[in-house]
Formats: structure tokens, C-alpha cells, sequence
């Protein structure tokens, strides 16, 4: 292992803390007893003092002494530096200025330890603001999601009030406002979710679930919503079986199934296929809708985030932000395929135990 190294980007010197101590130490001291020998020199042979043995070598180690301590506490102020950039910062990160940054500093010699001070405390204050804003974006996301539909409740109740509307009307305002009142209902229900989901670390129940049967059972649950638009199911689930929280996969299925439906296009096939391996469980969900532009694809797990504007009416965008959230508290993974008007593919792994995590990634097929 190398006791320094060289930055390639700037050509400072690196090096670790105690080595700098160390030669900085002996450097101060060799340089110290060098002048305080030639400052008794002096005072002997050319002052003419004449400093007897005793007396000379007491000077010379007070000169010694004092010199050296001057240095190493001017040198202690390099060494606290990067301390103190960082202290000054963390003050203005406490009063919520997240975009603070500390520079390195432009010595020739830098110690690793402050270096990698300074570059964790930028990495953290880099991370503070991503979530500040993430968390301003989600807030406005919020107050959009619930303003439309309200909106649509007031102006609708204010028709209902007037006079005049026959029984047809009438029904039909009813029914627009029931429609947006179950529309905020699912909305809440989904960020209660979600919340729940963020505050949750660990899984709590771990019991044998029959991934294949469990699967089926969510198809049933979501017919109304598929035979409405008359798609049917091509199934391939070999039996296939995980030990996890069965409400979380469930969930998981649900939401995924419920997508596939939401964009498949009318008379369409939904394909629903499995496959076990000893050590997690692959089930590939393919629809032959609209499908996800490429540009897009990285962005579909983002909560609120919807590909388009036409879709605002199928959903909220919170979705994919469940199931992803659901497969990380059970250490799985969720990968995407897609191709515009050609269909989408989610692509699911569990490991057979949720204590345990999928570490092979996803492959595509």
C-alpha cells in the first residue's frame, strides 16, 4: 500500500494525517535546532559572548523549544482547517441552506483525512438537497392531485344546488361527483400506503406463499376492470413458492396487473409467466398496450410521475412507487421493457426467503 499518492486532476500531494504529523514534526524540529544552533554560533564567535558549554546548549534548547512550539501551532491551524470549513457549513445546513458546498483546499500537501472530509460532507449536503427538493416537488405533486378532483366536486355540488335540473341531470352531475370522491379516496388510501411503506424497515411476517395461486387469486379480483375491455390472460405459472409477507406481494401483483389492464388497448392479451430458481422466484407480466417511450422508462418508479398528460386520468402515479418500495423491504427487484405502441413488460424477482435479498440482477429475455 502506498504511504501517499498524487492527485491526478489538480497534482497535490496526498497524504495520510499521521505521516504528515510525523514529518512535519521532525522537519520543524531539525529546521528549529539548526537555527537555534547557528542563532549560539553567532551570539559566541561573533557577538563574543563566549558562552561556556552548559549555558550554550541550555540556549540553544530554549531558542529549540520556542521556535518549535511557534511552528506546530501555526502548522495545528492547517490541520483543524477542513474541521472548521466543515463546522462553518453545518451551521448554514442547520438554517436549511442545503446548497452549501466546502472546497478543497489549495495546498500543495493535503492530508487524506481532511480530503475525505471535505468530499463526504459535499456528498451529504448533495444528498440534503436532492431530498429538500424531493420533498417540495412531492408536496406540490400533493396539493395538484387533490386540487383537480376537489375542483370538480365544488363545481359539480354548485350545479346539483340550482334549480331547474331534471332527474337525468341530475344523476349524471351525482354520479361525476361520486367518481372524483372515489378518486381522492384512492389517492389518500395510496399515500397512507406509501407513508406506511417509508416508515417500515423490516418485514415483520414471513409466511409460505403460493406465488402462482396468489397470482391467479388478483387476476380474479381485477375481472370487472379486464372483461369491460374484453382482454384476456395467457398464463404460464409453474408452481412457484416464497417465504414473505403475503399482503406486500399481493399488493405488488395487484398494482402491476392493474396497470397492464389500465394501458392494454381493447380485445388484447395480458401475459402473466414464471419460472423458479433456487434462489428466487422471476414472474414476467407483458401487456400489448401503448407501451413507455425509452427517454421515460428510467422515470416510472418516481412518485407522481406520469409518462404523459393523458394519463393523468388513469392514475396518480403512485402505482410503480408502491411495488418498487414493497420489493425492497422484501429484497427484490423490478425491471421494465418497453417499446411505444408495442406493449410493456414489469419483470418481478423475490428471493425465496424475504430475510434475504435477490443479488442476481434481472435478466431480459
Amino acid at each position: 500500500m502506498s504511504l501517499w499518492r498524487k492527485n491526478a486532476e489538480n497534482g497535490k500531494i496526498i497524504l495520510p494525517l499521521r505521516l504528515y504529523h510525523s514529518l512535519s514534526t521532525l522537519l520543524t524540529l531539525a529546521v528549529c535546532c539548526g537555527v537555534s544552533s547557528i542563532l549560539v554560533y553567532i551570539l559566541d564567535e561573533v557577538v563574543g559572548l563566549e558562552l561556556d558549554l552548559p549555558v550554550a546548549l541550555i540556549t540553544c534548547s530554549l531558542f529549540t523549544l520556542i521556535s518549535s512550539a511557534l511552528l506546530l501551532a501555526w502548522e495545528a491551524g492547517f490541520y483543524i482547517r477542513p474541521a472548521q470549513s466543515v463546522v462553518e457549513a453545518t451551521g448554514r445546513i442547520a438554517k436549511g441552506d442545503f446548497a452549501v458546498r466546502v472546497p478543497q483546499p489549495e495546498n500543495l500537501v493535503s492530508t487524506e483525512e481532511g480530503v475525505q472530509l471535505i468530499e463526504n460532507f459535499n456528498r451529504m449536503a448533495k444528498e440534503l438537497q436532492s431530498i429538500d427538493h424531493m420533498q417540495k416537488g412531492f408536496t406540490g405533486s400533493v396539493s395538484h392531485e387533490f386540487k383537480t378532483p376537489l375542483a370538480s366536486i365544488v363545481g359539480f355540488s354548485e350545479i346539483l344546488l340550482e334549480n331547474g335540473l331534471s332527474e337525468e341531470e341530475r344523476r349524471e352531475y351525482t354520479s361525476l361527483v361520486h367518481e372524483e370522491a372515489l378518486r381522492l379516496s384512492r389517492l389518500a388510501e395510496n399515500l397512507l400506503r406509501l407513508s406506511r411503506l417509508d416508515a417500515q424497515a423490516i418485514v415483520m411476517h414471513h409466511e409460505d406463499i403460493d406465488v402462482d395461486e396468489q397470482i391467479r387469486q388478483c387476476v380474479i379480483l381485477l375481472a370487472e376492470r379486464w372483461e369491460d375491455k374484453e382482454i384476456s390472460f395467457a398464463m404460464d405459472l409453474p408452481a412457484m413458492h416464497v417465504k414473505s409477507d403475503s399482503d406486500m406481494t399481493k399488493q405488488v401483483w395487484l398494482n402491476l396487473i392493474d396497470n397492464a389492464i389500465k394501458y392494454s388497448i381493447k380485445g388484447s392479451t395480458i401475459h402473466v409467466t414464471g419460472e423458479s430458481t433456487p434462489n428466487y422466484v422471476c414472474v414476467r407480466i407483458r401487456d400489448e398496450g401503448i407501451g413507455i417511450p425509452e427517454d421515460k422508462q428510467a422515470h416510472i418508479f418516481e412518485r407522481f410521475y406520469q409518462c404523459d398528460e393523458s394519463h393523468q386520468e388513469k392514475g396518480h402515479g403512485l402505482g410503480l412507487s408502491i411495488v418498487k418500495r414493497i420489493l425492497e423491504l422484501l429484497g427484490g427487484q423490478i425491471a421494465c421493457q418497453s417499446q411505444s405502441g408495442k406493449g410493456t413488460e414489469m419483470i418481478v424477482a423475490l428471493p425465496l426467503d424475504s430475510s434475504r435479498s435477490c443479488v442476481l440482477p434481472i435478466s431480459a429475455k
